[in-house]
């Protein structure tokens, strides 16, 4: 049996999100590069999880700031209003003040005019002046009279005339103080309006600083999501692996099927296939790799073997569900080793080349290994016979 993962190993999560649309399924190699795939993918979705998490914050801040600035607003134009009505009854009051100023001038004029129809109306002369009056008299007690008359006119059209300049007076105070005060209102007003529209470009830098948060919580969840959907694919793919695993060795308790399999078995020389495998010490480990260019473990055993015809499965996992069992007391060179490293199962082969040493490819190449030496010792888990040395 082939397990695959669904999705790619190692890609960050907007990587995963960019691939959402076409997914490509590759092989999981092995049991520990399934369950290193799924820490990864569980890690990944903690991130995710922490950056929702900090968004959420982010989000609350940002909607406090913009209720708090349009609360501003709100006041500042509450404010606007305000000094707009006040500039207008300004306006109707130095209106009022220019109306009584026209109305206090005629009122003057008519003074003016109902204190020579006085005049006129006592000498019947017409428009006569003060001296006419005088040099008329007719006697000196009429002079006095007229002396007299002159004065109280004089007096009175002179009050008349310093009550309405003080009335002018004042109307043309009030109108230089109704005037400094429009010129206040225009400037609070031009304030106002400033104030208003920084308000409102701060306003609108931090509802784009939301927009930006509220897109990436959008992002975060589709990437939430399809992280779930990857680390139940991929606990799947270790429970099958896991499946196949035990199936295998059960096997080993089977006699029909390990006479079956010895049936199978490809006449081969060990040494020759030793030999080649031999051929490629050095060569660099590459995850997926089944190429001289770099080899995995199980891509390593596959390529040796495939060269004398030998056919077997791509993973370790696979190759160790095939072949016919072999005790540690009976290894043959040419054998297949298998070990759990990273986790329960098949997670490692090598091909045994007697007096306990087999070749391998690990994280240091293709190299010569004890197989029960401290590290290989303890993760033996079995060996499987795929050639006969009678070949």
């Amino acid at each position: 049996m082939r397990i695959q993962s669904k999705w790619l190993t190692g890609v960050s999560v907007v990587a995963v999100l960019s691939l959402a649309a076409c997914p490509k399924p590759v092989n999981a190699e092995t049991l520990s590069q399934a369950q290193q795939q799924l820490a990864q993918l569980q890690s990944q979705k903690r991130a995710v999880e922490s950056r929702l998490s900090e968004d959420a914050v982010k989000e609350q801040t940002l909607q406090n700031a913009i209720r708090a600035y349009q609360v501003s607003i709100d006041n500042v134009q509450a404010q606007i209003q305000a000094n707009q009505a006040r500039m207008a009854a300004l306006r109707q009051q130095e209106h009022q003040l220019g109306i009584q100023l026209q109305q206090n001038e005629a009122q003057l004029n008519q003074a003016e005019e109902e204190l020579a129809q006085i005049v006129r109306g006592e000498y019947e002369d017409g428009n006569v002046s003060y001296l006419e009056v005088l040099f008329n008299a007719t006697s000196f007690t009429d002079f006095l009279s007229r002396l007299y008359d002159l004065a109280v006119v004089s007096k009175t059209q002179d009050q008349v005339v310093q009550s309405v300049k003080a009335l002018q007076a004042s109307i043309v105070e009030k109108q230089h103080q109704v005037q400094a005060a429009e010129q206040e209102a225009e400037q609070v007003g031009q304030q106002l309006n400033q104030l208003e529209a920084m308000d409102e470009a701060l306003k609108q830098a931090q509802q784009v600083k939301l927009n930006a948060v509220l897109q990436d919580i959008e992002q975060g969840k589709q990437q939430q999501g399809m992280l779930e959907s990857q680390i139940q694919l991929t606990q799947s793919d270790i429970q099958a692996i896991e499946a196949a695993t035990a199936a295998a060795e059960q096997k080993e308790s089977n006699a029909q099927y390990v006479a079956q399999q010895q049936a199978a078995l490809v006449p081969a020389d060990p040494n020759s296939i030793i030999g080649y495998a031999e051929q490629f010490l050095g060569t660099p480990y590459v995850w997926g790799g089944e190429s001289p260019g770099g080899f995995d473990c199980s891509g390593f055993t596959q390529y040796v073997f495939s060269h004398f015809g030998i056919q077997i499965p791509r993973t370790s996992e696979e190759q160790f569900a095939v072949g016919v069992p072999v005790s540690q007391n009976d290894l043959q060179p040419g054998d297949l080793v298998f070990f759990s490293t990273y986790a329960p199962g098949a997670t490692h082969v090598g091909i045994y080349i007697g007096n306990g040493l087999m070749i391998d490819a690990q994280d240091m190449g293709v190299s010569i290994d004890n197989v029960f030496n401290s590290y290989w010792g303890p993760k033996y888990l079995g060996a499987r016979r795929f050639i006969s040395s009678g070949g």
